[in-house]
C-alpha cells in the first residue's frame, strides 16, 4: 500500500495515503470536544482543591473543620475515591470518607507524585499507580500553606480515571481513548485495555502499526494519523485502516493524550496470517 510521509507537529511518520484521502468525519470534532471537556474538568477541579488549601490554610489538619472541607471536595464527583491530607513528611493524616480511615497514617512519601510535591511544593498529578487503599487511579494534591508562608502538607484527591473520563467522552460519535505519554491507556471503551502498555503489551506486539502510531503519539502533543488494527475485536477479526487524530490534556505539567479514531471501512478486509493477526487470545478493538 502506497505511503506518504506526513509532518506534523515537527514530526515525521507514515501514514497510507488513503486514510488521509477519506473523509475524516466526526473525528476532529470529536478530539475538539472531548480535550476542551477534559482540561475544563480538571480546571475545576484545580480551582476548587486550591480553595481546599486556603481553607485548610490555618485549622487543625486533623479536626473535624478538615474533614468537611475534604467531604465537600468530594461532592457531585463520584470519580473520587477520597480526599485526604498529608502532612509536611508525606504521612496521610486525615481522610474521607469514614471507609476509608483506616488508610490514615499510611506514608506516601515514596510516590514520585508526592516526592515532587514535597520538595518543589507545586500542586501536582500523578500518572496512575497503585494507592494505599488497593486501587489503580491517579491523584491531584495541592501543597497547604499557613498565612505565614510555612509548608504544612497537601490536599489530595484520589481518582478513579476511568470513571472520571467515561461521562466526558463516551457520548462523542468518534471513539475516544486516552493515553498517558509512557504508553499506559488511562481510558478505552473496552475495560480491559485500561491499565494496558500500548508499547510493551503483549496484546497489542502483533500490532505494528497501532505501536508506531502510539509512540508517536507520546512524542508530539498535537497531530493526525491512521493504523491497522481489527474493526470490532473477537466479534469481527476482520482488519481496517483507523484513521485518528490526538491532542493534549492535562493538569500542571502532567500530560494525556487524547485520540479520536474512526474505521475507515472502506479498507476493511479478512483477517490474513500476517503480523497484523493473534494466533490466540486477540486483543479488543482499539
Amino acid at each position: 500500500m502506497k505511503r506518504l510521509v506526513i509532518l506534523i507537529a515537527g514530526t515525521a511518520f507514515f501514514v497510507t495515503a488513503h486514510a488521509f484521502a477519506a473523509d475524516m468525519g466526526d473525528v476532529m470534532p470529536s478530539l475538539k470536544a472531548a480535550t476542551r471537556t477534559i482540561n475544563s474538568t480538571l480546571s475545576e477541579i484545580d480551582k476548587d482543591l486550591k480553595a481546599a488549601a486556603n481553607a485548610l490554610s490555618n485549622i487543625d489538619l486533623k479536626s473535624e473543620a478538615a474533614r468537611k472541607v475534604l467531604n465537600d471536595l468530594r461532592k457531585y464527583r463520584p470519580y473520587v475515591i477520597d480526599s485526604s491530607i498529608i502532612d509536611a513528611d508525606g504521612v496521610k493524616i486525615t481522610v474521607e470518607p469514614a471507609e476509608y480511615r483506616q488508610y490514615e497514617g499510611a506514608d506516601r512519601s515514596d510516590l514520585p507524585s508526592v516526592l515532587s510535591l514535597l520538595k518543589n511544593k507545586k500542586p501536582v498529578m500523578s500518572n496512575v499507580y497503585e494507592s494505599a487503599e488497593g486501587i489503580h487511579a491517579i491523584s491531584i494534591g495541592y501543597p497547604i500553606f499557613s498565612d505565614k508562608g510555612e509548608f504544612r502538607g497537601a490536599v489530595r484527591m484520589l481518582i478513579r480515571h476511568e470513571d472520571f473520563l467515561k461521562p466526558l467522552v463516551a457520548d462523542e460519535p468518534c471513539k475516544v481513548w486516552v493515553m498517558q505519554k509512557n504508553g499506559i491507556v488511562v481510558y478505552d471503551m473496552d475495560p480491559e485495555e485500561i491499565g494496558k502498555n500500548v508499547f510493551s503489551d503483549p496484546m497489542f506486539s502483533p500490532f505494528g502499526d497501532l505501536i508506531s502510531f502510539s509512540k508517536t503519539v507520546a512524542s508530539s502533543k498535537t497531530g493526525a494519523g491512521s493504523y491497522s488494527f481489527y474493526i470490532d475485536g473477537l466479534k469481527d477479526r476482520k482488519l481496517v485502516e483507523k484513521i485518528a487524530a490526538w491532542d493534549t490534556a492535562g493538569l500542571y505539567g502532567t500530560e494525556w493524550r487524547v485520540i479520536a479514531m474512526e474505521a475507515d471501512r472502506s479498507m476493511e478486509r479478512p483477517e490474513a496470517n500476517t503480523e497484523d493477526s493473534v494466533s490466540a487470545d486477540p486483543a479488543k478493538a482499539k
